[in-house]
């Protein structure tokens, strides 16, 4: 049986395999845009939710503080990525979503990724593709990893 140092190095090695930075043709759009690593922290963590979020939960949630979340909120506003709205229940809370510019642009991000994946999962003998399966479902189920993206909505292409 493997130790967790062991595993914890083999998904390491997983993980870097598959999302090979040399393979990533989308993030040159993020460059475009200058998004620096915490705009698009900001960005894709708007984006594992359904509905917009406030500046707050979304500082908490990357471990940023109130200011520092704020500011990354208001360049990511200006570059119409994101809205930023009054809570329709407390007037003193901003609540952050993703503009349609937004939620393109992240969701084609991580259809990138996920083309990358589907070349790495048909790779696979039938065997193991069922085994990794069960074993990321297991994982998934499991509570170990409690960040799941929403699903974005029928109308972004994707089929899944």
């Amino acid at each position: 049986m493997a130790s967790e140092s062991e595993t914890s190095t083999l998904i390491e090695h997983f993980v870097l395999a598959v999302c090979d930075p040399g393979r990533w043709r989308g993030v040159d759009r993020l460059a475009e845009l200058d998004l620096t690593l915490a705009q698009a922290r900001v960005l894709f963590s708007v984006v594992r939710h359904a509905e917009p979020q406030p500046i707050h939960t979304i500082a908490g949630d990357l471990g940023l503080s109130m200011t520092a979340a704020g500011r990354n909120v208001d360049r990511l506003v200006r570059l119409d990525l994101l809205t930023r709205q009054e809570s329709p229940t407390d007037r003193r809370v901003k609540l952050v979503g993703l503009t349609e510019h937004g939620h393109h642009l992240a969701w084609d991000q991580i259809a990138i990724h996920r083309a990358t994946i589907d070349k790495v999962v048909d790779r696979l003998p039938d065997a193991l593709r069922e085994d990794l399966g069960r074993v990321l479902a297991a994982v998934l189920e499991s509570g170990a990893i409690h960040n799941a993206v929403a699903r974005p909505p029928a109308s972004s292409g994707d089929n899944s």
